[in-house]
This record gives C-alpha cells, sequence and structure tokens, in this order.
C-alpha cells in the first residue's frame, strides 16, 4: 500500500498532483537526515513520476532546507497544520469506534500516528494526538499477541516435536503476527512510550510462555508437596522435567528471545529487559522444581532421574546463559543455574554414598529359595549399569570422592582409572561381600556355592555384556571373577558329590573305581544301598536348588557328570558280584535323573 499523509483523505480530486508532492515532502522530511540525502531521494522518486523532478532541483532543496517550524507563516506551515488536523481526526474517528479496525484501517491510523509523531516536537496539538493514540497502540498490541497465542497454542503433537526438535519458534508467533506487532511497537517507542509497550508485551508473553511450559508438563510445585508426593507421581514429573528443560531454553525461551529482538528492533535495551521480565518466571519455576528435588528426601530410586536432570540443565545451561544481555541479567540468571546444578550434584554424591551405605547395611536374614540369584545383587547391577551409562556425568559430579577402591583399582589392568570406575568397582565389591555373607544362611555346604556360583555368575554376565561397565571394570576383572566362579564350582562338587564318589562308589582321586584288594570280597550290597540312598537324597535336594542361567546350569550338569557316570558304569561293572535286586538304577536311567538337577522343581526317585 503506498504511504500517504492522514491529510490526503480530505484532499479535493483536482488536487491530484498536489497530493503526490505533498506525500514526497512528508517522506523526505521523515526519512533524509540531510540536505544531500533528501536530494538523492527525490531524484529517484523523480524516476517514477516526473511531476516529483522540479523537488529534486537545487532551489527546492534549498527552499526545503532554509525554511523550519519557526519560520513565519507560510504554505509550508499551513500544510503542516493542515495534517496534523488530519492526523488528529483520523485518531479521535478510530479511538472512538468499538469496534476492531480492518488492517487497511489500522494502517491509515498507524499512518495518522507518524504525522503526529513528526510533528510532536514542535506542537502541542500534535502531541495531544499522539498521547490520545497510545491506548489504541497498547491494545493493539495486546490483541495482536493474544490472538496469536489463540490461534498457535501448541497441540500435544507440537510439544512432542518441540521436546525433540528443540527449534527456534519466535515465541509461537506467525511472521505475519510478529511484523503487525514490531509495526505497533516502532510507533510507540518512536513516541517515547517505550515503558508501556514494554509493560503490555511482558504481561502477555510471559503468560503465553507459561501456557506452553505447562504443556510440556513443568508447572510451579513447592517444596512441601514434592517432599510428600508419592514416588510413581515423582518419577513421572522428574522424567518429563529432563526432556521439558531442554525444550524450554532450545524452543521456547530462545523463541521468545527471537520475538524480543524483532519487536525491540529500534530499542535493544528494552528489549533486553523485556526478554528477562518475560523469561524470569518460567525459568525460576524450572529451577524451582530441580531445587525442591534436591533437597528432599535422598532414595537410590531417584538417582537415575536426578542424573537426567543433571545432565538436562547442564547441557543447555550455556545456552540459557547466552540468551540473557546485560552484565545484571546474565549474571542473575547464571547464579540461579550455577546454584541448582551445584544441589543436585551435591543430591548425586549422597545418594551414590548413602546406596553404598545401604548395600552393606542389608541386614535380611532369610535365605533365597534354591539359592537363586538375591534381589538385591538384580537391583546393584541395574543401578550400576544406570551409572555407567552416565559415566562421563559421574567423573564431573564425584570428581575426587570415593575413592576407598584406589588400591584394587590400579591392580585391574585396562580398566578405567575415572571416578565412575572406582565408584563402580567399589559398589559391586561390597555387594559382593554382601552375598558372601548371605551365602552362610544356607546349612548346606554345596547349596551355599550354589547360591555364590549364581549370584556372581549374573555379575560377570550383566558386565560382559554392557560395553559401559566392560570397559569402566577391564578386562582382568572379568578374568579374575570367572576364575571364582570355577572355584564355586569346585567348592560344590567336592561339598556334594566327594562322599558318594569315594565311599558309596569307591571311586579314586583319578576318577576309576577302586578294585577290591586281592582276597578280599567288595561289600557288594552294602555299596550299592548305600549309593541308592545318597543318590535318593541328593535328587529330592538338588532337583529343588536352582540354577538360574541355563547356561551355568547345563555346565554343572556336565561337571557332575564327568565325575559320576564314569565311577557308576564302573561300578555296574562288577554287577555278576552283587545282587540284581541291589541295583536300581542303570546308567540310562542315571543319566537322565541328572537332567533334572538345578532345576528349581522337587522331585523324588520312586524305586
Amino acid at each position: 500500500m503506498e504511504r500517504q499523509s492522514a491529510s490526503s483523505s480530505s484532499s479535493p480530486p483536482d488536487a491530484g498532483q498536489e497530493r503526490v508532492m505533498a506525500a514526497a515532502k512528508h517522506i523526505v522530511k521523515s526519512l533524509a537526515v540531510s540536505k544531500n540525502a533528501a536530494d538523492d531521494m527525490m531524484h529517484f522518486l523523480s524516476t517514477f513520476d516526473p511531476r516529483l523532478h522540479p523537488l529534486s532541483s537545487p532551489e527546492a532543496g534549498d527552499e526545503a532546507s532554509d525554511s523550519g517550524p519557526d519560520d513565519a507563516p507560510g504554505r509550508g506551515g499551513e500544510e503542516e497544520e493542515e495534517e496534523i488536523a488530519a492526523a488528529e481526526e483520523v485518531i479521535r474517528r478510530c479511538n472512538s469506534s468499538s469496534s476492531s479496525s480492518e488492517l487497511i484501517g489500522m494502517m491509515d491510523y498507524l499512518y495518522a500516528v507518524d504525522d503526529a509523531i513528526a510533528a510532536a516536537g514542535h506542537s502541542a496539538r500534535a502531541a495531544a494526538a499522539v498521547h490520545a493514540a497510545m491506548p489504541r497502540l497498547e491494545e493493539e498490541v495486546r490483541s495482536l499477541l493474544s490472538s496469536s497465542l489463540r490461534r498457535l497454542s501448541l497441540s500435544s503433537d507440537d510439544v512432542d516435536e518441540a521436546t525433540a526438535s528443540a527449534s527456534p519458534r519466535h515465541g509461537t508467533l506467525s511472521p505475519d503476527a510478529t511484523a503487525s506487532i514490531r509495526c505497533v511497537a516502532d510507533r510507540m517507542l518512536r513516541a517515547g512510550y517505550g515503558p508501556e509497550l514494554a509493560q503490555v508485551y511482558v504481561s502477555v508473553r510471559r503468560d503465553a510462555l507459561a501456557e506452553s511450559v505447562a504443556l510440556l508438563g513443568v508447572e510451579a510445585v513447592a517444596i512441601e508437596e514434592v517432599i510428600r508426593m508419592e514416588w510413581n507421581v515423582l518419577d513421572q514429573k522428574m522424567r518429563r522435567w529432563s526432556h521439558a528443560a531442554r525444550a524450554v531454553v532450545r524452543t521456547f525461551l530462545a523463541g521468545e528471545r527471537l520475538l524480543c529482538d524483532e519487536v525491540f528492533e529500534s530499542d535493544e535495551e528494552l528489549g533486553h529487559e523485556c526478554f528477562a521480565d518475560v523469561a524470569r518466571g518460567c525459568v525460576l519455576q524450572l529451577l524451582g522444581f530441580a531445587d525442591a528435588v534436591a533437597v528432599s528426601a535422598r532414595a537410590t530410586e531417584k538417582l537415575y532421574r536426578t542424573v537426567g536432570m543433571y545432565e538436562a540443565l547442564t547441557d543447555v545451561q550455556p545456552e540459557l546463559e547466552a540468551l540473557f544481555s546485560g552484565d545484571g541479567a546474565r549474571e542473575f540468571f547464571a547464579g540461579e543455574v550455577s546454584s541448582t546444578v551445584e544441589q543436585l550434584g551435591s543430591t548425586l554424591r549422597h545418594t551414590i554414598e548413602e546406596f553404598g551405605h545401604a548395600i552393606h547395611g542389608e541386614a535380611s536374614r532369610k535365605a533365597v529359595h534354591g539359592g537363586e540369584i538375591h534381589p538385591m545383587t538384580r537391583y546393584v547391577l541395574n543401578y550400576c549399569g544406570l551409572l555407567a551409562d552416565s559415566h562421563g556425568t559421574l567423573d564431573v559430579v564425584l570428581g575426587d570422592a570415593g575413592l576407598d577402591d584406589a588400591d584394587e583399582a590400579s591392580t585391574d589392568g585396562g580398566a578405567a582409572s575415572t571416578p565412575s570406575a572406582r565408584c563402580i568397582r567399589e559398589l559391586l565389591t561390597l555387594l559382593l561381600h554382601k552375598i558372601n555373607d548371605k551365602s552362610r544362611l544356607y546349612d548346606d555346604a554345596g547349596l551355599q556355592n550354589i547360591f555364590l556360583m549364581n549370584n556372581l555368575y549374573y555379575v560377570v554376565q550383566k558386565v560382559r555384556e554392557s560395553p559401559p561397565l566392560r570397559e569402566l571394570l577391564g578386562d582382568d576383572w572379568l578374568r579374575r571373577h570367572r576364575g571364582q566362579i570355577r572355584q564355586y564350582e569346585t567348592a560344590y562338587l567336592r561339598a556334594s558329590w566327594m562322599a558318594v564318589l569315594s565311599t558309596h562308589l569307591r571311586r579314586r582321586d583319578d576318577g576309576a573305581a577302586s578294585r577290591p584288594a586281592a582276597g578280599h570280597r567288595a561289600p557288594q550290597g552294602a555299596s550299592a544301598k548305600g549309593f541308592n540312598a545318597a543318590f535318593q537324597e541328593l535328587y529330592r535336594a538338588q532337583t529343588a536348588w536352582k540354577v538360574t542361567d541355563p547356561q551355568l546350569r547345563e555346565e554343572l550338569r556336565i561337571a557332575v557328570s564327568e565325575r559320576l557316570i564314569p565311577a557308576y558304569r564302573a561300578f555296574l561293572g562288577q554287577g555278576s558280584r552283587h545282587p540284581a535286586r541291589h541295583v536300581k538304577c542303570s546308567l540310562e536311567d542315571l543319566e537322565n535323573y541328572m537332567l533334572d538337577f538345578f532345576e528349581g522343581v522337587p522331585k523324588f526317585v520312586r524305586w
């Protein structure tokens, strides 16, 4: 739309050239900063309309430069008074209208405001017109901000996209809305009504930002509420917070900063102040929840979520601080963020320390049925796996803390010597010591070793299958503990089968059945009865024992069979010497019976 002065609407149809000349003069007067600049602009305009050529002549330029607002009344003063009167009329008419103006009506209004501003420095009448226009412009800013917010409020899909992509969005406003707001804001700023503009802008955008953040699941929560909150509710809120923190900074706050920069392009300092005021409540609300989590009761189940919150906040910390300009605002927000980061870090350190104390102090006296994996073992390994996944964060948080196992760490070739690696080694050492203590809850020495084997095998497998854990603990740690599993297996065989092999089957150390000495008759009936009774008892007991891992279970069966089957075969080779009624089990039967061992289902041999 071609820019024209407010007075043009009342000019007669036959004064077309005069209107064009007046508009050109007004443009030059508003935009030119020197005589040369005015000449250049008028020369450029004359290339479009020859009627403007006289204005670009040196005489016209001299006339324009020589005339001023304080000159004696003449044609220029009369024209300016007409413009002021026309602008005043447009402003009055639009202010009295209750209906919202169409775009073209608002543009006429803005042009009228331009005319009034241009003359306000030397005309009380124009200054009054400007003052009368400001409430309407304030309302226009509020309306544009609010209506755009209603149209562009985030849907649930937008929330997911914002969280995933984390890209600035100009405060959720469309480019057209942003341009319209800037047009109005420029007039208010040129008129000296920056504080009024800032008040309206901050009020609307602060509410808009709060609404957008609420859609991400971040709400104002008092510390007392967090302390009383059920874990499943708090867990959900902590998870959402970690996702939301990145989206809030990278999408919403970054978008608000872009919007402020555009709207307040002509007054950057005021724009920076407005952005700080808009962002303050949102940032403090975000940090407030993290602070509440940090000071609430420490619990091991919170550790993983707390790590996530710490990582999210430190991830966006530089970007958040960079959004604020001016030493005061940047220093304030940087201090608030740093304080929250430190509190979360302190909570992580103390939670890990208390977790170690909890392992050491676990005092339940109930043995796990069948020697299965203790629940504490699964819990600690899951815990250590999560710590290993966040080992970079833990290295920063732990620093030089938790070095009780530094001597042990130095013996693990290839193991990482970082704080996180030492922390995990110490936790696993505490766990294995506690498992060793709990093995004494079993009266049967064979079951003690089954329990130890089950738990250590589980630990070794979890470490081997987790690249972060394996890297932190090292291959030497794995080899040493696999060797310990073999020792538990040997101890189990000795405790459970030595008596059967050496007493009832007369087994020697090399695995062959002993032959009766010359001139002596082997006690066949007694040995067969003794083996039958011993095997029945072992079968009843050890079918109820549970070896959880299928591979370990098969390895144990093979280890038993390699000792038992050859001895029993040799024993049966003496069949001509002892009564058949005492032999209740064939070699094939014995092999089949071995398949029932370590399944956790008690069975009985019925002969």
